[in-house]
């Protein structure tokens, strides 16, 4: 049985960390991070979405021996012939948009380190590639992620979040699982604008919780800080909304008696790679409210799900981390808390923190 599940990319990722270390050919997408930052604190997650038809089925095949549910993954046919890549910058941005061929010759190797002009110039190399529309982007809006694609037997999941997805898809899939009584968590990703532009209200009463980040939450609430930017949104009709705000945590605001919005900090660790960081949050988070009820106590496990996808290339090492040092980091979490938010967390997260 699955409880919860995760829908949207599944992709390839070449990653170029902000010291010139190379991650080459990992599992990626948005998808598969949320399902990863799920099933740290949950068994028996799901995840949905689409593939090509060439996308290498061993990494399949060591998703599921993670534990996850594969069955939602549709193979589409149709070939994707050029990967991502991300190359991270020392003042924390990252170049991205970038592809290349599968199967270039002359790209940096996994485990290569670059020095900063060796990275300049193959960025510089990446953005000169000629757009063959043959990218997993390009797929992905071909083949967006759809209601249909979820198994007709995980109908007793309880929750479910929406990553980012072509627009239209993500709403409708929403408005589907929402009704169902399920809890909808998601994110908009970088269709912010076309969210807006097509209904921000009637989107926002089709899911329990919303989670932008400080980009896009800027996109939706220009002009605001977070704080302020958390209550337009709940204004607009936001029942939980939480904004990722990278390395200085997240805050969230609810209407569960909490007038204020709150701020978790991010749980310090030693970064490798950050990409997939907030989508694991927002699958630790749906766990957590599915765990819960509770939207403070979900960021805190969405934080510690984020603080071990940053820690190694790819979604591996994340699916890998035992339960129990998952437990051991939200209690130090927790204890980086204000005495009244950890007095309110603590008798909810106790059975976690034990465990």
């Amino acid at each position: 049985m699955v409880r919860v599940f995760t829908a949207g990319g599944i992709i390839i990722d070449n990653v170029v960390a902000a010291d010139g270390r190379v991650g080459r050919d990992a599992m990626g997408g948005n998808a598969v991070y949320s399902a990863a930052g799920a099933r740290l604190w949950l068994d028996e997650v799901g995840v949905v979405g689409r593939i090509p038809a060439n996308y290498p089925l061993e990494l399949l095949r060591r998703l599921s021996a993670h534990g996850i549910d594969i069955s939602g993954i549709v193979t589409v046919d149709e070939e994707v012939r050029e990967a991502e890549w991300f190359l991270y910058r020392a003042d924390g941005s990252r170049a991205d948009h970038l592809h290349a061929p599968i199967d270039a010759p002359g790209l940096p190797l996994h485990g290569d380190r670059l020095s900063a002009k060796e990275c300049r110039t193959l960025e510089a190399h990446l953005r000169a590639m000629p757009a063959t529309w043959s990218d997993f982007a390009s797929f992905r809006r071909r083949s967006p992620v759809r209601i249909e694609d979820v198994p007709v037997r995980w109908s007793s999941a309880r929750g479910v979040h929406l990553a980012a997805n072509q627009p239209a898809s993500q709403r409708a899939m929403a408005e589907a699982l929402f009704a169902r009584g399920l809890f909808v968590t998601a994110d908009p990703g970088p269709n912010a604008q076309a969210i807006a532009e097509g209904g921000l209200s009637s989107f926002l009463a089709a899911v329990t919780a919303f989670l932008p980040s400080e980009k896009e939450l800027a996109v939706l609430a220009p002009g605001l800080d977070p704080a302020s930017g958390l209550a337009s949104l709940r204004r607009q009709g936001a029942g939980t909304v939480v904004v990722k705000l990278g390395a200085d945590g997240a805050m969230v605001a609810s209407g569960a008696g909490h007038t204020d919005a709150v701020a978790v900090p991010a749980f310090p660790t030693a970064a490798v790679d950050p990409t997939g960081a907030g989508d694991a949050f927002c699958g630790g988070f749906l766990a957590g409210l599915v765990l819960t009820g509770d939207p403070r106590a979900a960021v805190c496990l969405g934080t510690v799900s984020a603080s071990f996808a940053v820690e190694d290339f790819g979604p591996f090492h994340l699916l890998g981390t035992a339960r129990h040092s998952a437990a051991e980091r939200l209690s130090l979490l927790i204890g980086t808390l204000s005495p009244d938010l950890r007095s309110h967390l603590l008798p909810i997260l106790n059975r976690i923190i034990i465990t």
